[in-house]
């Protein structure tokens, strides 16, 4: 079961660095972070695992990094609907339009 958790967690980090090396959409860019952080989660599940008994400094950082999962979420739907409104285009290599 534990070795499940890790390839699972090193395939959605994979996926993640794909999906940011490939693509050029700054919403894919973000949700591939997204992918990180959620790699991030059951790694740390799968590290606090294996200990003898249940270590009681896995459920702040499980808690932090997911509180940073959601702050991007606030942020890319803030972000997505502010260039919308404005018209710019999604493509990260111009997104110097965004020059004030």
């Amino acid at each position: 079961m534990i070795n499940y958790l890790l390839l699972t967690a090193v395939a959605l980090l994979a996926v993640a660095l794909a999906g940011i090396v490939t693509d050029r959409h700054f919403v894919v860019i973000m949700l591939a972070v997204e992918l990180m952080f959620i790699s991030s989660s059951i790694l740390l599940i799968y590290f606090f695992s294996y200990s003898p008994s249940p270590s009681p400094e896995a459920v702040p950082m499980i808690v932090a990094i997911w509180a940073v999962a959601a702050v991007e979420v606030i942020a890319l739907i803030t972000f997505y609907v502010y260039m919308k409104s404005r018209g710019f285009d999604f493509d990260v290599t111009r997104l110097s339009k965004l020059r004030w």
